[in-house]
């Protein structure tokens, strides 16, 4: 279990069958800028800070979206909608990111929230299929 410090909750990267961290790879694959990586981070830690109820109350988190989804709301030099869920092994405790998605023209990147879904449910089937979460680095 992730070390919380002063975290109300716990953050999560869902992995591929691979291993690979998508969370990480979506950041890379979408050669984010320096700026972009460092307000991703702030956000991220921002909702393991404060409670479920403040995170959806002041829009840093917006849904469920779809099903048991939601989006982190990021506005830098592109949208940025990490997709996650609460839990799903503890929902009082943790978030797990589960997909990376981009939004533009108030769209979200096709079939996001449904791969989202589909990888919160791999969870639920084999907990290893995620780790700590790891720190978005200020580089590619």
């Amino acid at each position: 279990m992730p070390i919380q410090n002063d975290n109300l909750y716990a953050l999560w990267d869902f992995l591929s069958h691979r291993g690979e961290n998508v969370i990480l790879r979506w950041v890379s694959d979408s050669r984010l800028t320096q700026r972009d990586r460092a307000v991703l981070n702030q956000k991220l830690d921002r909702l393991a800070q404060i409670d479920f109820g403040l995170a959806i109350g002041t829009k840093l988190l917006a849904g469920p979206i779809y099903k048991h989804i939601y989006k982190l709301v990021i506005h830098g030099d592109v949208m940025l909608r990490p997709m996650l869920c609460r839990g799903p092994v503890s929902n009082e405790s943790e978030y797990t990111l589960l997909f990376g998605a981009i939004e533009t023209g108030g769209k979200l990147s096709s079939g996001a929230k449904e791969q989202a879904e589909i990888n919160r449910t791999a969870v639920l089937a084999d907990n290893s299929r995620r780790r700590e979460h790891e720190r978005i680095p200020r580089h590619s």
